[in-house]
């Protein structure tokens, strides 16, 4: 007899794809004249592209006010800030236009306000430490304060996924760590995807956050939590992935195959922040807080160097893996590292500036995180972890 199953759904009530996000944002605000408005926005989009003069002139009103200084990985003191700016407008909707660190904040942002968090101290007492500690509250769900929560309309320009899920990270910049946040309802509840919006992502990070989406994907397949639902899911995110990107990196301006890349990401975020990871996002956690690696290179040099320290542990979920990206042979980490280079990725830590000796210090990092302590081949040691480093060294 299998063991029960429970699958708990976020608060996502919709996803639009193809129009224009223009169009999909009247449609959703609709019915809302009196909302206020408050954008998160990549300072890119914002300086370099008139996407906040477009904004406006379907917001109108509404927009109450623009934040456009988040850094990479969320830093926390840009989260507070952010958070003060909102509270100060009495925010009704957190629009986040960009990437991962965006729609974080965004999280981060929306459930300080529903819960009345004003101070640091308060918002720490639900943290979840890198090094395994816990704030109080911690994995509690806090008091909400308002009649109406907050709530976030997410319109991702990569592909992180991070929309997915009902966790949120943010970045200690003093300690270079990084500390995570769940609530349940935390994730957006709409989110819009405009292929066209994309095009202004540069390709590197375009293609890089799509290998963190298949990471999501990978791990997600060969986690311990994992069932044939799910499966079916990141199996035909695999698949995508192998078509489309390709065709997009061939002609970046292909917005069939940006609007696949979506799609496939959208399969890929199954199960965020309820099926475990293992060692690939979690040593990619602490390069991205220590050394300051983008998340989609940390999946580009991790992935394939994990897939092939599990391989004892999973080789028959790691065959099927790589027949889905279209390998015919049984080395599924092999084929991913060259098929990486076609995209020309980094696929060493060599690659993405990290030194030989800073292997010490994120080895006994990562041994501590407990997303590395659920990878499904275990991790008993910082030396377990220094072997697969030097696998992607």
């Amino acid at each position: 007899m299998m063991e029960p199953l429970i699958f708990d759904y976020t608060g996502l009530q919709r996803v639009r794809l193809g129009a224009t996000v223009q169009e999909s944002l009247a449609a959703e605000l609709a019915g809302l004249p009196k909302a206020r408005v408050f954008l998160v926005v990549s300072g890119t989009l914002s300086r370099q592209t008139s996407l906040v003069d477009d904004l406006r002139q379907v917001l109108g009103d509404r927009l109450a006010s623009v934040f456009d200084v988040m850094g990479a990985h969320s830093p926390r003191r840009d989260v507070l800030n952010a958070l003060s700016q909102a509270r100060a407008v009495d925010a009704d909707i957190i629009l986040t236009v960009g990437g991962g660190s965006m729609i974080d904040a965004g999280k981060v942002i929306q459930f300080c306000l529903n819960a009345g968090i004003e101070q640091e101290a308060e918002l720490l007492e639900f943290a979840q430490f890198s090094n395994g500690s816990r704030g109080a509250l911690c994995g509690t769900e806090p008091v909400l304060r308002r009649q109406s929560p907050v709530y976030q309309i997410a319109v991702p320009t990569t592909l992180s996924a991070a929309e997915f899920s009902n966790n949120a990270g943010v970045t200690d910049s003093d300690k270079r760590a990084k500390e995570g946040y769940k609530a349940p309802g935390l994730a957006p509840r709409q989110i819009i995807y405009d292929p066209a919006l994309t095009l202004h992502t540069p390709t590197w990070l375009w293609l890089s956050t799509a290998i963190r989406a298949l990471d999501h994907a990978v791990e997600g397949y060969c986690s311990m939590d994992s069932h044939a639902y799910a499966q079916g899911h990141f199996l035909h995110s695999v698949k995508l992935f192998a078509e489309s990107l390709p065709a997009m990196k061939a002609n970046p301006a292909d917005l069939a195959a940006r609007a696949l890349n979506q799609q496939a990401t959208w399969l890929a975020g199954t199960g965020l922040g309820r099926i475990r990871h293992g060692a690939s996002h979690g040593i990619g956690y602490i390069l991205g807080a220590m050394c300051g690696v983008p998340h989609g290179y940390t999946s580009c040099v991790m992935l394939p160097a994990v897939l092939r320290w599990n391989e004892p542990e999973n080789a028959a979920r790691q065959q099927q893996i790589g027949r889905a990206l279209g390998c015919d042979e049984n080395n599924t980490a092999d084929f991913l590292r060259d098929w990486l280079r076609r995209l020309e990725l980094p696929v060493s830590l060599r690659e993405v500036g990290v030194t030989a000796d800073q292997l010490p210090a994120i080895a006994a990092a990562a041994a501590q995180h407990n997303v590395v302590k659920a990878n499904p081949r275990k991790i008993a040691s910082a030396d377990d972890v220094m072997e697969i480093l030097q696998l992607a060294w």
